[in-house]
């Protein structure tokens, strides 16, 4: 998919964060209410698949943004939660106001 022909708040991801889906991730975890989310129910809720995620996640849990969850058998899915960050209400605010932006494709 090219630039041109990715949503308005992807193409506003790649430019400050420099990937397209790094922004929709850190506003799940920011809108979530119990902040945990799981990768594969994003992905489904986005129509992309959950490998997508896997960099901005990495990057998350480097800047320690988020945690990784330990597994609770016999469930395999993988949940990270949010950190307790004065980051997160601007991430949310960030979000939102991104979404009412038209950002240019060239």
């Amino acid at each position: 998919m090219s630039l041109a022909e990715c949503p308005p708040e992807r193409r506003a991801s790649l430019l400050l964060f420099g990937n397209r889906h790094k922004l929709e991730l850190m506003a799940a975890f920011a809108q979530a209410e119990d902040g945990r989310v799981n990768l594969s129910d994003l992905a489904h809720e986005q129509g992309v698949p959950a490998s997508v995620y896997y960099a901005p996640v990495n990057d998350l849990l480097r800047a320690g943004l988020v945690e990784k969850l330990p597994r609770q058998l016999p469930e395999r899915r993988r949940w990270y939660r949010r950190s307790d960050s004065s980051v997160w209400p601007c991430v949310r605010a960030l979000a939102v106001e991104l979404s009412t932006i038209e950002v240019k494709a060239s």
